[in-house]
């Protein structure tokens, strides 16, 4: 009886240590998800650089503006996706203007896990995402200063990926690396984020890695002139923007 009620007890033990570290793990990622959201409104200009497996680089240049959720996109160079717009109104409301077509057209769910515009970025990056949502996140380990986190995509979501290990800067909050897997869970993209700034008082990775290791495909961005709390208007974030460029 003594030996039963012990290796009941230790199982306990077990179940509460779990469950502890996945409230941890889910507290750490809402901490970064809250991070990259950080003050009212953000704009930023982005340079992307795409990278081909044969070494052949494109530049493009985008102005971005977020608040809240709400991210929009502008392409200003080169000319050829001068005009092209993007809008993310949350994870489930994204669209795409091409000025040839001059029309506005809605990512379906099926298409989020697709590249967005030639990068190695998928529309699901793109968006402002509650992570937690999609997928079940697991502390793995962690020190005073980093934490490993795996988090694996729930049944019956459109998540774009079947699972991701991350690395998450405890210190600032953000995920600073990242390996990211396809739905049939081979290893797709290596991201990194760094060379983190202090911007009105708001922590931001400036640069950004990504690898695809299945096609030897990169897109490097870095952002800047940032800037905080400017008064954005929610009108700017509207489907009749993007035929405007700011």
């Amino acid at each position: 009886m003594r030996f039963v009620r012990a290796t009941s007890i230790a199982a306990l033990i077990l179940l509460v240590g779990s469950v502890a570290w996945a409230d941890k793990a889910v507290d750490y990622v809402h901490k970064v998800d809250k991070n990259m959201q950080a003050g009212k409104d953000l704009t930023a200009v982005s340079k992307t650089t795409i990278i081909s497996a044969g070494g052949t680089k494109e530049t493009r240049v985008m102005k971005m503006y977020r608040k809240g959720q709400k991210k929009i996109f502008f392409f200003i160079s080169p000319p050829g996706v001068k005009g092209v717009a993007f809008l993310s109104l949350s994870d489930d409301k994204m669209y795409l203007y091409m000025p040839a077509f001059k029309k506005v057209r809605r990512i379906a769910s099926s298409a989020k896990g697709g590249n967005f515009m030639g990068t190695d970025m998928a529309y699901e990056d793109m968006a402002t995402t509650d992570y937690t949502k999609k997928y079940n996140a697991k502390l793995i380990s962690e020190d005073a200063k980093e934490a490993h986190i795996l988090m694996t995509a729930k049944p019956g979501t459109d998540a774009a990926y079947s699972k991701m290990e991350a690395t998450i800067d405890k210190v600032h909050w953000l995920r600073k690396y990242s390996k990211v897997y396809d739905k049939s869970g081979k290893l797709l993209k290596i991201m990194k984020m760094t060379n983190v700034k202090v911007i009105d008082g708001y922590v931001v990775p400036t640069h950004i890695e990504i690898k695809n290791v299945q096609t030897n495909h990169q897109t490097i961005i870095d952002q800047s002139d940032i800037h905080f709390d400017t008064g954005l208007k929610d009108s700017l974030f509207s489907k009749r923007r993007l035929s405007r460029i700011r």
